[in-house]
């Protein structure tokens, strides 16, 4: 199956490029500066599936890169699902038919960013106007995101998320 095609019910690891941290964006917590050390990152066919596959990949990072346990991650794990559905459901995907998923670790935090191809088609935005965050997900991201947000670059639009590295995980 294409990455492209519609979803036939069985997941598609489309394989990633060699790691870049191109799509790493300055945030709050950086002010600019290096975007810290990329932990992981997976292009994924824009389909409801990769939600899934999004939140298992995320976790498996973590818990090895941290040595954090499955229950420790809920937190990531959910806001992860969340940032995957938004895109997956309402945004474009990229020109290969896929999103990619980028995990960072930056200082104490973890950064998860989702990039795919930007608005679907519909009323046209102003360049200045911020990408849409609707409904639940942007409660959820309120209340267990240490900061999000989202840029749009030459490579489509990146809707990121970073929690903090909780006490008890041992830093690399």
């Amino acid at each position: 199956m294409n990455a492209s095609d519609a979803w036939s019910g069985t997941p598609v690891l489309v394989p990633a490029p060699a790691p870049s941290l191109e799509l790493g964006i300055p945030s709050a917590w950086n002010n600019g500066k290096s975007c810290g050390r990329l932990i992981g990152e997976i292009d994924l066919a824009a389909t409801p599936a990769a939600v899934r596959l999004a939140r298992s990949y995320v976790r498996e990072l973590i818990g090895q890169h941290f040595g954090a346990d499955r229950t420790e991650l809920g937190d990531l794990e959910l806001l992860t699902s969340e940032a995957m559905t938004n895109s997956v459901l309402h945004a474009r995907p990229r020109q290969d038919g896929t999103v990619t998923l980028s995990v960072m670790h930056i200082d104490r935090y973890v950064r998860v960013e989702v990039t795919d191809g930007g608005v679907a088609p519909g009323r046209p935005r102003a360049a200045e106007e911020p990408l849409p965050v609707h409904g639940r997900g942007l409660q959820l991201m309120k209340a267990l995101a240490t900061d999000f947000g989202t840029h749009r670059g030459k490579n489509g639009a990146t809707f990121w998320f970073g929690v903090g590295v909780r006490e008890g995980w041992r830093l690399p």
